[in-house]
C-alpha cells in the first residue's frame, strides 16, 4: 500500500468541499446510534478535530510517537468509562469516511478505498483497544 496514495486523495478531497462538513452528514445518518452520541456537539470544534485526526492517520504511521500518543488520547477518551463509543462503531466511521472521500475524490476506485481502509485500520485497532 502506498500511503502517498492516500495522501493525494485526501488532497484532493480537501480541495474538492469540505471534507468534515461531507462527512458528518453521511456519519450521522449512517446508524440510529450514532446521531445521540453528538446530541450536544459543538460541530464547529468537531470538524477541526475530525480533520486533524484524519489529516494525522494519512500523514503518519501508527508508530510515530506524535501520532501514537494522539490515538491513544481518542481512545482514552472514547473508551467505555468516557464517550462509551463501541468498537464496531468505528467499521460504520471507516465505511463513512469512505463513503466521503468517494463523493469527493474524483480519482475515486475500488482499489484506492482498500488503500484508505488499511491505511486506518492501524489506528482504529489501537483506538478500540482501549474500549
Amino acid at each position: 500500500m502506498s500511503a502517498t496514495t492516500v495522501q493525494a486523495s485526501f488532497k484532493r478531497c480537501e480541495q474538492a468541499g469540505d471534507f468534515a462538513e461531507e462527512f458528518y452528514s453521511i456519519f450521522l445518518n449512517a446508524s440510529t446510534e450514532i446521531a445521540p452520541l453528538f446530541a450536544s456537539t459543538n460541530f464547529e470544534s468537531q470538524r477541526t478535530l475530525l480533520r486533524g485526526t484524519v489529516f494525522m492517520m494519512v500523514m503518519k504511521d501508527i508508530d510515530d510517537q506524535r501520532a501514537h500518543g494522539h490515538f491513544e488520547k481518542i481512545g482514552q477518551s472514547h473508551a467505555r468509562g468516557q464517550l462509551n463509543i463501541k468498537p464496531e462503531l468505528y467499521e460504520v466511521w471507516l465505511d463513512s469516511l469512505c463513503q466521503t472521500v468517494k463523493q469527493l475524490d474524483p480519482e475515486w476506485t475500488e482499489e484506492l478505498e482498500e488503500h484508505w481502509r488499511q491505511k486506518m485500520r492501524p489506528a482504529i485497532a489501537l483506538i478500540t483497544s482501549m474500549y
